[in-house]
């Protein structure tokens, strides 16, 4: 077993530079070139939905700074999402959900409060999304960034120019080549005009086309069983209405509809099933919905599911590549993290020569990910009931794969921090809070329901409303991304425009 001389990163999109990027910070000694197709299609319109931990990602392993991130990629700042969905008929499901951490001086745990008094002030990130505000007033003239309770939300160009600036940073040798094949014996990556380039690791980022594992042999696909098998995008400019601090999920009658923020556009997305509506019908209430009749969908075929061995021999799948999944809960760029991360981290611990063992190890803890965001999409569509169409009724008879027993405890003991015991991967990608977040706010059922003694739920509502009186004193999204851009060093205070 030799140790890895050279690296190839093959793709043109966001997969293939963050990976890039990553993986020559943390490994600055070896040699790794990213191979880009110069005339790739073009990317999704919509944009890109991101929970806090890709942040963490962009700052601590990509090297970017704030400012950087915010004058390069220019995002928008998202606190979570805000759901036309489930028994409820509407909910925000803020990413700073607190439902399983105990509260100091209560016996009674969050999650049975907020089910008891209501979501819409459960945290600072609810309170905030339920008022149509950002981030909470420092002083008078002064806003605080919680940017550790926010996502983001980019243009795919913005992010992916942002990114091949950190690659040239970072050291990436960047060489424009179309993959046309992949020789053995030595592995060789072939390029479109008789190019090639041999190395002991490949990198397959090119999007679900998979072109380097599929001219490998690797093309082996386990599939899931979820409702929609289609959907469409477009991005239309931003009229005169405030940009909301919140992605939307939308029911519609033949699937679901997605609207993502941008500061000078909005993003709309429709999933559908092609047994139950029409491309044509589904994509005319898509433009309708975005009030641009010159607009034209970029539609895409959903095969959910990801690669049965997502690392085979010297390639290694990543991203897309690796699994797709619907973008429901915006962990598409947290599963490509978490790939990147699990490479790097057996790359430096096997002092980069991994085994076989090192490929059964990635390809199990990619394949939890995946079995972990498709059962809590599932669950999505399994406790919808804000329509009786036919579509609805039999998505929601949609099974969980792994996560049926967390599901079956949850509707007989409650939002109980003993779930956690259920989730097979624990942490996982989603982790308990969201998981409870989403079981409240689809209303699923419970049978046990705690008595709460009368002082605990007279705190509870006085830290509620304290939080609805901070949100209403809080600042507009539009102010807030004026002060950051504007700012030319980050401070705690950031002064309003």
């Amino acid at each position: 077993m030799n140790p890895l001389r050279h690296l190839v990163v093959a793709g043109s999109g966001t997969d293939a530079l963050l990976a890039a990027a990553t993986i020559k910070r943390a490994l600055p000694n070896l040699p790794v070139i990213l191979v880009r197709d110069p005339q790739a299609t073009a990317t999704d319109p919509a944009g890109e939905s991101t929970v806090p931990s890709v942040l963490q990602h962009l700052v601590h392993a990509v090297g970017l700074q704030g400012p950087e991130v915010h004058l390069q990629g220019r995002p928008v700042w998202t606190l979570g999402f805000k759901c036309l969905w489930g028994a409820r008929g509407s909910f925000f499901r803020a990413f700073d959900a607190p439902f399983a951490n105990g509260l100091s001086g209560f016996q009674t745990t969050p999650g049975f409060l907020a089910a008891e008094k209501g979501l819409d002030a459960s945290s600072p990130g609810a309170a905030l999304m339920a008022a149509g505000k950002l981030f909470p007033r420092d002083g008078s003239n002064a806003f605080k960034p919680l940017e550790h309770i926010t996502g983001l939300t980019f243009k795919s160009e913005s992010l992916n120019a942002m990114l091949l600036r950190a690659c040239r940073v970072a050291g990436v040798v960047i060489r424009d080549g179309k993959v046309t094949g992949f020789t053995r014996d030595p592995d060789t990556l072939q390029l479109e005009g008789g190019g090639s380039i041999a190395a002991d690791l490949f990198l397959d980022a090119t999007g679900r086309d998979a072109q380097v594992a599929t001219a490998a042999g690797n093309t082996a696909w386990t599939g899931y069983d979820l409702p929609c098998n289609r959907a469409a995008t477009v991005l239309r400019r931003r009229g005169s209405e405030p940009i909301r601090p919140f992605t939307t999920l939308e029911t519609l009658e033949s699937g679901w509809r997605w609207r993502v923020e941008h500061d000078d556009a909005v993003g709309l997305g429709s999933a559908w099933n092609s047994d139950f509506t029409s491309d044509d019908e589904a994509c005319a209430e898509l433009v309708a919905k975005s009030g641009d009749s010159s607009l034209v969908p970029q539609v895409q075929t959903w095969n959910c599911g990801y690669r049965t061995a997502g690392w085979s021999g010297s390639v290694v799948t990543i991203g897309d590549a690796n699994g797709f999944l619907e973008p429901l809960s915006s962990l598409r760029l947290v599963h490509l993290v978490r790939h990147v991360q699990w490479l790097v981290r057996i790359l430096v611990e096997n002092d980069g020569m991994p085994g076989e063992r090192s490929r059964e190890l990635y390809n199990r803890v990619a394949t939890q990910a995946w079995d972990e965001t498709r059962d809590f999409h599932a669950t999505h569509y399994r406790f919808n009931t804000a329509s009786q169409s036919a579509f609805w009724q039999a998505a929601r008879e949609t099974k969980l794969l792994v996560h049926a027993e967390l599901v079956d405890l949850y509707q007989s003991i409650g939002p109980s921090p003993i779930l956690e015991s259920c989730i097979p991967s624990w942490p996982g990608v989603v982790g308990l809070e969201a998981w409870l977040a989403a079981l409240l706010g689809l209303g699923v059922p419970f049978r046990r329901h705690p008595e709460i003694p009368a002082n605990e739920q007279k705190v509870w509502d006085s830290h509620c409303e304290q939080r609805r009186q901070m949100a209403r004193q809080a600042v507009h999204a539009e102010l807030c991304l004026g002060a950051a851009r504007n700012a030319v060093k980050p401070s705690p205070r950031v002064p309003l425009p």
